[in-house]
């Protein structure tokens, strides 16, 4: 016979993987196009074109969800997986605190951001001028003049001598 029992499960196992590679490739163009929704959502948002509530829903659960929130001014910090990003809005958070007059609170955030962290320099300026503007001028001449030699030519290194400079006097 023509169709033996071997050839049937050859042919249907070929096409039982054949559906199967289909799905999912299926259901990656379809996750992808969903996502692509959300951003374009969230873009228009940025640009004024929708409404919160239109976008708060459809970015739920999804890699834009932060950034929505972010833009929307909230504190992400605790949202954040990715440890090197999340140090950033810590960051930020220190800063609002700052600006909100808790400034012991933001300095303890502060002090979480390490020395091996990609935004340590801005962190460490910040720091300084929270400490300036609580007048505790030695600190933070101690952080200028460590960010202004160790990180000699950059943005932030330049601030921090011109601070330096600052609080010498004429």
């Amino acid at each position: 016979m023509i169709w033996s029992r071997e050839l049937i499960l050859g042919v249907s196992l070929i096409l039982f993987i054949a559906l199967a590679v289909g799905g999912v490739s299926y259901y990656k163009g379809y996750k992808e196009k969903k996502l692509d929704e959300v951003a374009y959502k969230v873009y228009l948002f940025e640009k004024g074109k929708l409404k919160e509530e239109e976008v708060r829903e459809a970015v739920r659960g999804t890699p834009y969800e932060v950034y929505f929130l972010a833009l929307k001014g909230e504190d992400v910090a605790d949202k954040v997986k990715d440890e090197e990003v999340r140090k950033v809005f810590l960051e930020a958070r220190a800063y609002r605190l700052f600006k909100e007059g808790k400034k012991e609170e933001a300095l303890k955030i502060l002090e979480t951001i390490k020395r091996e962290d990609f935004n340590y320099p801005s962190a460490q300026l910040l720091k300084g001028i929270i400490l300036e503007s609580m007048g505790r001028v030695k600190e933070a001449r101690a952080i200028y003049v460590s960010l202004s030699a160790e990180f000699r030519n950059t943005y932030f290194g330049k601030v921090a001598y011109a601070r330096l400079l600052s609080l010498e006097g004429p």
